[in-house]
């Protein structure tokens, strides 16, 4: 690593080339991959920089404005704020949660049908479907380098800085995490027929259950325990409001949750059709250890396109949070066949294995999602891939 030739924007940057890892290959930034290019591969604005000076670029944080970049004072060099910047990347700063009108029914939006509520949803998730969109849609889907090629090329540019981020490039052991998400008293009726194909293929998987909706199935729940498989709360009732509440009201419902948490010794969350707030997260750590709420390229949820653009655990103020990045079922949304899901999603499988991220897949047992024979067959085939 090295400065290249000074060129004619030299007064305000030095630039390094870097001789990236292969795990984030040029062609994997191409419009039709879906993937978003926000630096180049090879040539990046970087500096070791830490006087204050002019700032360049700012942020909006709920604290106010950080500086991202700055000038440095007396110096013609470009400076990062790391550590401000992982945060406003991880905590999902830049990202505005709308509160979609059906969370403010007077009733349970369950109420309605399954196979309505999924037409819905279609309705809903069709104006973030990636087809169509052009390669500079942010975040890129199903694969958003952009970050992790940041992180990458930040630890050897300043590694002292890099090591004190919430986002480090240290070696991970490849980690695949198999949960799903039961939604429904209708999901109880799947959960034995896909454990069982996980079990023949050498996995325990993680299953999070909505504490204070339909009554669960303890027996179900008691047979996942009994060989190995993990309990995790799946919010109240998923009428997908907990997000959205102030933070007395969200600790009332965690609350109310206690007889599953404690049966089950639930250390783990998942916040139903993935709305989260940091109102939410400061609650929650009082109550869990992990969440699961977190995409590293958020197509799924409701309330718009995000995600912490990182595929490793992370722990931000005291709760670590394991981003999800196979939403197995999400391409369904857009018109993809069962058949077609795992060639969908092995290239997003064979960038995690090179970048080190993880593999953490996720669905739902409902008969409208992968509760039906065709979405467990196309899941038997995701399993022999990981296996």
């Amino acid at each position: 690593m090295s400065p290249a030739e000074p060129t004619g924007n030299d007064r305000l940057s030095r630039i390094y080339r870097v001789d990236v890892d292969p795990a984030y290959r040029p062609e994997w930034f191409q419009a039709d991959a879906g993937a978003h290019v926000p630096l180049p591969p090879a040539d990046v604005v970087a500096c070791r920089e830490t006087l204050p000076g002019q700032p360049l670029a700012w942020a909006e944080t709920d604290a106010g404005h950080i500086p991202l970049i700055s000038l440095a004072a007396g110096e013609p060099h470009i400076r990062y704020d790391w550590p401000s910047w992982t945060r406003y990347v991880l905590g999902e700063s830049y990202r505005t949660l709308t509160r979609p009108l059906y969370t403010r029914l007077p009733f349970h939006y369950h109420r309605v049908p399954g196979p309505v509520r999924r037409v819905v949803a279609k309705l809903l998730l069709a104006q973030q479907a990636p087809e169509g969109q052009t390669a500079r849609t942010f975040p890129g889907f199903p694969i958003e380098q952009g970050f992790e090629l940041l992180a990458h090329i930040w630890a050897r540019v300043s590694p002292d800085e890099a090591e004190r981020s919430p986002a480090t490039t240290r070696p991970h052991p490849p980690a695949i995490v198999l949960t799903h998400d039961i939604d429904t008293a209708e999901g109880f009726s799947w959960v034995r027929r896909t454990a069982e194909l996980e079990l023949a293929h050498g996995f325990r998987s993680v299953w999070h259950v909505v504490g204070r909706g339909d009554p669960p199935d303890y027996a179900v729940l008691d047979w996942l325990v009994e060989r190995g498989c993990t309990i995790g709360l799946h919010g109240y009732n998923h009428d997908n409001r907990i997000a959205f509440l102030p933070a007395d009201q969200i600790r009332r419902r965690l609350d109310a949750c206690r007889p599953l948490i404690e049966r089950y010794d639930i250390q783990c969350f998942r916040s139903p059709s993935w709305f989260r707030s940091d109102t939410l997260f400061e609650v929650l750590k009082d109550y869990v250890a992990v969440d699961y709420s977190r995409l590293d390229t958020d197509r799924s949820c409701p309330g718009g396109i995000g995600g912490c653009l990182w595929t490793k655990p992370f722990t931000l103020d005291g709760l670590t949070h394991v981003p999800t990045t196979i939403p197995f079922e999400d391409p369904l949304y857009w018109g993809r066949d069962p058949a077609q899901l795992v060639d969908f999603w092995r290239p997003k499988l064979d960038w995690l294995r090179a970048c080190g991220g993880g593999i953490v897949v996720n669905t739902h047992p409902e008969p409208q999602f992968s509760g039906n024979a065709r979405m467990l067959s196309a899941y038997d085939q995701l399993l022999d891939v990981l296996a």
